[in-house]
């Protein structure tokens, strides 16, 4: 059955004329022609989305009445946010493009590239490379040291954990000075040069921030890159695309406890080109290709614009035919873009005059 609707696609030009083939044929060469598919533009977002979690201190309670440190948290908070983020185009085979083409003549051994999943790349030419997005790489996490090894020995035999608060701030208090005195050159024990003054400075500044952790708490911060890709058909106004909640981070769209983040896409009706009927008889040999249309595209944080892109897209603008005549009587070269389908390069080695 599949044989006679492809024979019954050849008499008709080798290729359906606004109408797409089975999207169950597998794309390649067969003895009725080659079966290529053409891409439809889709946008990934790569999110980068900070996590901040805030552990209390043993002491908490206590920071106010020994350090005099009002209003700090005494338990566990942790928070999500978006830091920053980028917009890449990629291209997926559109399964509703869907074409077999059979050369002849001059372009009968034409090689014809087609992607992995059956995407027309290129003919007797070297399809384009698409660089692919830098990833994120998270910088490594600072070693941490547990701040209770800091403590002095009154401070870890004292029975009561007010008397061990107490203890801790005096401590602090010591260090402070200390530093203070060695700054200034009043430290009885002074040391010999500038290298030796830094390595103790740089102990009592560590030994100083353990310490005051037990009181203050820590806060450590670590980001993960995460994507979402959207492949619109249509025009979009306001539609949620991802939310982020506080707690939890990137949940679903329709999490209420997120934080809604919206995208709209505008068809601006602008292509390239004008689109032109071409009869019957010189479709023989061809290849449809795209003509992307422009869209504009916005991304909100609530009532916020966040940024606003142009950008083409193959499925809002139309399918040409290319170089009918042009592959059947001349060696032709031609590339497509991946991502949308479009022309980039067609050139035919006419011979001279």
């Amino acid at each position: 059955m599949k044989g006679s609707i492809l024979v019954l696609l050849l008499l008709w030009g080798t290729t359906l004329s606004g109408q797409p083939l089975s999207n169950k044929l597998e794309p390649g060469k067969m003895p009725e022609g080659t079966v290529y598919y053409l891409p439809k533009t889709a946008v990934r977002f790569q999110l980068l989305i900070e996590k901040k979690t805030y552990t209390p201190g043993i002491f908490c309670k206590y920071a106010d009445r020994y350090l005099q440190r009002k209003n700090i948290p005494q338990e566990k908070q942790v928070d999500h946010r978006l830091i920053n983020f980028q917009l890449n185009l990629t291209g997926v085979r559109d399964t509703s493009k869907c074409f077999i083409v059979n050369l002849k003549g001059k372009s009968a051994t034409s090689e014809i590239k087609l992607s992995e999943d059956g995407v027309l790349l290129a003919v007797n030419d070297t399809p384009r490379h698409v660089q692919q997005p830098l990833l994120f790489h998270a910088v490594p996490k600072r070693s941490t040291t547990d701040p209770m090894k800091f403590l002095s020995a009154e401070a870890t035999a004292a029975s009561s954990m007010a008397r061990k608060a107490e203890l801790t701030a005096l401590q602090i208090a010591e260090l402070q000075e200390h530093r203070q005195q060695l700054i200034t050159g009043e430290a009885e024990e002074m040391p010999t040069d500038k290298a030796q003054l830094q390595l103790m400075l740089e102990e009592i500044d560590r030994t100083h921030e353990g310490l005051l952790s037990l009181f203050i708490g820590t806060t450590v911060c670590d980001t993960t890159e995460q994507q979402i890709t959207l492949c619109p058909d249509k025009e979009i106004k306001r539609e949620v695309l991802f939310r982020i909640s506080k707690p939890l981070g990137l949940v679903d769209k329709n999490d209420l406890a997120g934080v809604p983040f919206y995208v709209s896409i505008e068809d601006l009706h602008q292509q390239t080109q004008r689109q032109y009927d071409y009869p019957e008889n010189k479709k023989d040999g061809g290849f449809y290709t795209c003509v992307p249309g422009i869209v504009r595209l916005t991304l909100y944080r609530e009532d916020q614009q966040l940024a606003t892109y142009n950008y083409p897209f193959a499925q809002f603008g139309f399918t040409e035919l290319r170089g009918g005549s042009l592959f059947k009587h001349y060696p032709t070269q031609m590339i497509l873009n991946p991502i949308t389908g479009a022309i980039e390069k067609l050139h035919a080695e006419m011979p001279e005059n």
